[in-house]
């Protein structure tokens, strides 16, 4: 079990750090039940980590309340949001839930607000907005770095309080804590080391120390890795026979996950290193991943993404020992971001519309991520293709 899990706090004196913080968010949530509802929510801000959701939980166990959580990240249209809320806001106890048990008034946790667009994700904000003015249940969301512009609606409505990274002091004695609990020993040097190196991250720090329990490397998984360029990411992965460095490479430029995953599916379909049944446990896990990425970019079910995080560490970690390797080759499938800048893209456009498209019969998207990236191994004879391969590739 992570220990993350296993000592999440259960009474508001339990959460380390941020002190003022709490007591304002204390003093909002009395307000609300004697009456005094001058603000809708409250809007808790800071990065991940700090113990925005653990406090949470612990202030709903010390009020006995009974906590209903949105991920925003998952739930993030208005559709979606009143579905999943239905008429919560006139039930203020579980009675509408189980039928059963002792009657408890309910709190509306919306976590990951600022994975809302409020541009892309239609109604979203305003479902939020519209639920939290009705003022029938308490209602908290937690923010990352929330936008000024693109949540300026949800900032000037709900209370905004900020939680801060907590000090290399905060998280030793958090550490001390656990360690006591687990019966282990560990040192000063250790200590030291997680806390001066996770910039305040408790959930970071607390993970690091599960880790070293078990004899693991943590300068491995604190090694810099975040915003790498592509052809360096790919480097890094395809070297590392660490499951904890792959998955803390993946994690940290999750932005490119995708990427990364064609980069692979290229690498293991043109390997000469690696056998027939490797190639084929290999392209079933391609399979399943494919299938991911296509519902969650189609659908918008973005909750998928933490099942990608979860088999892509797995994914990478087997095609490195079944012999994949990184050749410096371009794969082919991306020969179609290179067309999107705008130069190359206006004349792409001006190319298929004129001419290709009665010449190929196909649709402009099949072109760019299908035939053009095969298009070098054919034996051009049309000028027009010749002046595209000049020009575009």
């Amino acid at each position: 079990m992570l220990w993350t899990e296993k000592y999440r706090p259960k009474k508001i004196e339990d959460v380390i750090g941020n002190e003022e913080a709490k007591q304002e968010v204390v003093k909002w949530l009395i307000g609300w039940f004697t009456g005094n509802k001058e603000y809708p929510g409250v809007l808790l801000a800071g990065p991940p980590g700090i113990g925005k959701t653990s406090f949470v939980y612990a202030l709903a166990n010390q009020f006995n309340l009974h906590v209903v959580e949105l991920n925003a990240s998952d739930v993030r249209t208005a559709q979606h949001i009143y579905a999943k809320v239905g008429s919560i806001g006139g039930a203020s106890t579980l009675d509408a839930f189980t039928g059963s048990g002792p009657r408890r008034n309910i709190l509306l946790f919306f976590d990951e607000v600022d994975g809302i667009d409020p541009k892309a994700d239609t109604g979203g904000l305003s479902a939020i907005l519209d639920i939290a003015n009705k003022k029938e249940v308490p209602i908290i969301a937690a923010a990352n770095f929330p936008d000024p512009v693109k949540h300026k609606d949800l900032l000037n409505t709900f209370k905004y309080i900020t939680f801060r990274p907590l000090t290399p002091r905060q998280i030793i004695i958090l550490l001390k804590r656990i360690a006591a609990n687990e019966g282990i020993a560990v040192s000063d040097e250790l200590l030291n080391n997680i806390a001066t190196k996770v910039n305040g991250d408790a959930r970071l720090a607390v993970n690091l120390l599960q880790e070293a329990s078990h004899g693991l490397d943590i300068d491995i998984t604190l090694t810099p890795m975040e915003n790498l360029p592509f052809e360096e990411l790919i480097r890094r992965l395809t070297n590392s026979y660490n499951i904890n460095e792959i998955r803390n490479l993946l994690n940290s430029n999750s932005n490119q996950i995708e990427d990364v995953f064609y980069t692979y599916y290229d690498l293991i379909t043109r390997s000469n290193n690696t056998s027939f049944e490797d190639k084929v446990r290999l392209l079933d896990y391609c399979i399943k991943l494919n299938e991911m990425f296509g519902r969650m970019n189609k659908k918008r079910s973005f909750y998928l993404f933490r099942y990608i995080l979860t088999l892509m560490p797995w994914f990478i970690y087997s095609a490195n020992r079944a012999g994949i390797v990184y050749d410096g080759r371009i794969p082919a499938y991306r020969f179609k971001l290179f067309i999107q800048n705008r130069k190359y893209r206006d004349h792409l456009n001006e190319v298929y519309t004129d001419r290709l498209k009665m010449i190929l019969h196909e649709s402009y998207r099949k072109f760019v991520t299908e035939t053009l990236p095969t298009i070098k191994f054919i034996d051009i004879k049309d000028e027009i293709l010749e002046d595209l391969l000049t020009k575009v590739i």
